[in-house]
């Protein structure tokens, strides 16, 4: 089966970010934080599932979905302007973490000058989303996370006789109010919500003529192999940093690098440099076109040239503060808390959609509804306890 939609999620939710907090929960941690790992796959998997097959039943985007389901409500103007601002401008703020560790990963792989980076990455991303070509940027996508699994996972083959070496400590899952915030970062890095919107248009372009319950089939079994892909990809880097990294300091990608060097030398680094930089712009182009048909089905506009010039408005927004700033704390912590509060209320009005009268008889039954309704209240605890932190 050739991967498409579902890798593009993993894509998009491999960032930078994702890298840099599984490294750091890998050298604190070992693996003991694994399992917040395989939790935040099987919640991506719930949620994902209910967003393409909610895109494929209707034919519709699911922002415009959401749109129809708030219809003359007094909460649905407020639900469309969440969405512009937190899934918009929010990941317009973290594009610039986007294109810094793209210019991050190639700068610590071949020293090139990381601003140089930041523009071509930005400038690659840009033509790519102008082209507004759907099969050019899956295969795109789908080979910058093939490129990642290959890098990732060979490193953590490489390293896993040494894995035993560890303390038992280090081994054996574990849980501790001292760990919260690595949890609920390698959650929250995963299941994010603009990935909902990103994943229902993707899947109903790419199964658009395709017989529904043919492509209901087929889009669940890529879903589930290109996530699992993802995951494996988050738990390499854990691994990886398992073994050779034994700090959790702010320069984690630094030292990762120094160490992968010391035990491969002349490529160590190298490998993770190149990884960094397909995460950072993998999801330097994902983002943008998930913003861009997320702000059009809120806003009720069809036109597909219109989500390609949000797209590249949040990327260019991206790209300005990634040059101009070196440390873009207040957009990032901005971004985060807007998403913390959509979270749990996308996740929410899913809900409704995949049981609401638009999707016939493949509304949702009671055990899926069991499922997604405990995944909603584990993503909305977090939400919780992730605002309180932030503010």
């Amino acid at each position: 089966m050739r991967l498409g939609p579902g890798a593009m999620v993993a894509a998009a939710f491999i960032g930078p970010g994702t890298v840099t907090t599984a490294a750091t929960a890998g050298a604190s941690s070992g693996i003991a934080l694994l399992w917040a790992v395989l939790f935040s796959i099987i919640a991506t998997l719930v949620l994902q599932e209910l967003a393409l097959k909610s895109a494929l039943v209707t034919q519709r985007d699911l922002a415009s979905l959401m749109r129809s389901l708030g219809e003359n409500k007094w909460w649905g103007p407020w639900l469309m302007l969440l969405i512009v601002m937190a899934v918009g401008l929010g990941n317009a703020a973290y594009q610039s973490g986007n294109l810094s560790g793209a210019g991050l990963g190639l700068s610590e792989a071949f020293g090139l000058p990381m601003t140089a980076v930041i523009v071509a990455s930005a400038a690659i991303a840009g033509i790519l989303i102008y082209l507004n070509n759907y099969q050019l940027l899956e295969r795109v996508l789908v080979a910058l996370v093939a490129l990642m699994a290959v890098l990732f996972c060979t490193l953590a083959i490489l390293l896993l006789p040494e894995l035993f070496r560890l303390p038992q400590a280090m081994l054996i899952p574990s849980f501790s109010l001292q760990q919260l915030t690595l949890i609920l970062a390698l959650i929250g890095t995963t299941v994010v919500p603009y990935n909902l919107f990103l994943h229902a248009t993707a899947a109903r372009k790419r199964w658009i003529n395709t017989p529904l319950e043919q492509a209901l089939i087929e889009a669940r079994r890529e879903a589930r192999i290109s996530i699992i892909i993802g995951g494996v990809i988050t738990a390499s880097i854990v691994v990886v940093a398992s073994v050779s990294l034994h700090t959790s300091s702010s320069g984690v990608i630094h030292g990762l690098a120094e160490a992968m060097n010391q035990q491969f030398p002349h490529v160590g680094h190298i490998m993770v440099g190149i990884g960094l930089f397909a995460a950072g712009i993998t999801s330097s182009i994902a983002a943008p076109m998930a913003a861009g048909w997320a702000v059009c089905g809120a806003l009720g506009w069809q036109a597909s040239q219109r989500s390609k010039w949000v797209a590249l408005a949040v990327l260019m927004c991206g790209a300005f503060f990634a040059v101009i700033t070196t440390s873009p704390a207040a957009l990032i912590i901005s971004a985060q808390v807007s998403n913390g509060i959509l979270l749990p209320i996308i996740a929410i009005a899913l809900m409704f959609v995949a049981n609401s009268k638009m999707l016939g008889k493949y509304r949702n039954d009671g055990r899926a509804n069991w499922l997604a309704g405990f995944v909603v209240i584990i993503v909305s605890l977090l939400a919780v306890r992730k605002l309180i932190g932030l503010l």
